[in-house]
């Protein structure tokens, strides 16, 4: 992962094996809610560790939530990716809205099936999309 601000970082090594949001929400009091204003937001994600998919009906889908409270609860955008494609070092990324944000944001997962594990990595960022790259933590 590239150097991140441990206050825009949402989620360190956070292994999922239920739904949930992530460990960590940002808290955007000051900002004027001006999310994405001038420059766009992305919310990064990065696996890992591999989701499991052994029983064939696990699903994965990841998105960027807001609230009013550290409980977030209000879905800006999300993705669903298949099971198979969640090995260790994927990344991937959504826009954030700059629209509808309140006070805090955060990731929010939604694992459903048998037995749906996953270990990933996500944080906030006005880095584009396709000029960052993951590599595993050497720490």
């Amino acid at each position: 992962m590239s150097l991140v601000d441990a206050r825009l970082e949402c989620s360190n090594a956070q292994a999922l094996t239920a739904s949930a949001d992530s460990t960590n929400v940002i808290d955007l009091t000051g900002t004027a809610l001006q999310v994405g204003a001038g420059r766009p937001l992305y919310m990064h994600f990065n696996v890992v560790v591999a989701a499991d998919f052994t029983s064939a009906d696990e699903t994965y889908s990841f998105g960027v939530a807001t609230g009013a409270a550290t409980s977030l609860g209000t879905v800006l955008a999300s993705r669903a990716i298949v099971a198979g494609t969640l090995v260790a070092g994927y990344n991937f990324s959504i826009a954030v809205p700059s629209t509808g944000v309140l006070r805090y944001i955060g990731a929010e997962y939604v694992l459903a099936g048998t037995s749906p594990t996953i270990t990933v990595d996500a944080y906030l960022s006005d880095q584009e999309v396709y000029s960052w790259q993951s590599y595993a933590d050497a720490i």
